[in-house]
C-alpha cells in the first residue's frame, strides 16, 4: 500500500531518527544531496542515482548536510506481509527498466495524477518482489501476519499465535523475531499503531480509531501512540505534514 509520496528538496531542519520500527518502508530515488545513514549494523552515505528501500522492522537515523540537501523522489510503502530489517541499496543507472519506472513515478507525482501514482507504485512493488529486493518471511509467519491484520480489533496474545503456528511459545518467539526483526508483541502493537496512524489522516473520531485498532480505552491508545510517534493522536492529526 502506498501511504505517502513526493518529489522534494528537503529543508534545513529535515532529519530522520526512528527510535521504534515504523511498519512501513521509506523508498528514495536520490538525485542529489549529502545524507548520512545509520542503523544498528551499518553506517553509510546515500549515493546519487541510487534507489534506497529503508527498513520497516528496525530502527535507523539519517542526517543531511544542510549545504547539500537531499533531493529525491520518495514514497512510503507498506510491503505487507513482507518485512524489511536491512537497508536495500540499488544502483539505478545500471538497470534501465527500473530507472524508467522510477522516472515515470516521479513524472506522475509532478503531474499530480493520483490514480496513475498508485498504479505505478503497485508496479514498483511487483518489480521489487520479482527481483527479490523484497522477500517474504517464513510461510507460517506470513499467515500469522495476515491473521493479525484480519483481527486487529481483538486482543491477540503470543500464546494464541504460537498455537496457530503449531510451535511452543519460546521457539515461536525466536522464529518470529528471526523472520520479522522484532518480538510478536512488538509487531502486534506496531501494526495496530501503524493502522491508527493511517486512520488519523481521515475524519474518523479518535475514540472510534482506538476501538477499531483493538485498544480498550482512549488513554491506553493515546499513551501507546505517543510513545511510538512522539505526539498524541490529536496533536498528530493537527500538525501532521507529509515528509520524506
Amino acid at each position: 500500500m502506498l501511504l505517502e509520496y513526493g518529489n522534494v528538496i528537503c529543508g534545513p531542519d529535515w532529519e530522520i531518527d526512528e527510535k521504534l520500527p515504523l511498519g512501513f518502508s521509506r523508498v528514495y530515488y536520490v538525485y542529489d544531496g549529502e545524507v548520512a545513514y545509520r542503523d544498528e549494523q551499518l553506517k553509510t552515505h546515500l549515493k546519487r542515482g541510487f534507489l534506497y528501500i529503508f527498513p520497516s522492522a528496525s530502527t535507523y537515523s539519517m542526517k543531511q548536510n544542510i549545504n547539500n540537501p537531499l533531493r529525491c523522489t520518495y514514497m512510503h510503502i507498506d510491503f505487507f506481509p513482507s518485512i524489511l530489517t536491512e537497508l536495500v541499496e540499488v544502483p539505478v543507472d545500471k538497470i534501465p527498466a527500473l530507472k524508467y519506472l522510477l522516472l515515470s513515478i516521479a513524472e506522475s507525482i509532478s503531474a499530480n495524477d493520483i490514480k496513475l501514482i498508485h498504479e505505478m507504485a503497485e508496479v514498483f512493488k511487483i518489480y521489487c518482489k520479482e527481483h527479490q529486493l523484497i522477500t517474504s518471511p517464513d510461510s507460517k509467519i506470513s499467515k500469522l501476519l495476515l491473521y493479525i491484520a484480519e483481527h486487529i480489533e481483538e486482543k491477540i496474545t503470543v500464546e494464541e499465535l504460537s498455537k496457530l503456528a503449531g510451535y511452543n511459545v519460546q521457539y515461536f518467539i525466536r522464529l518470529f523475531k528471526r523472520n520479522v526483526g522484532c518480538s510478536p508483541y512488538q509487531y502486534i502493537m506496531g501494526y495496530k499503531l501503524k493502522e491508527a496512524r493511517k486512520l488519523l489522516k481521515t475524519d474518523m473520531p479518535v475514540t472510534q480509531i482506538a476501538k477499531m485498532t483493538g485498544f480498550n480505552d482512549i488513554k491506553s491508545f493515546s499513551r501507546s501512540f505517543k510513545k511510538k510517534f512522539g505526539v498524541s493522536p490529536s496533536m498528530f492529526r493537527d500538525v501532521y505534514i507529509s515528509q520524506p
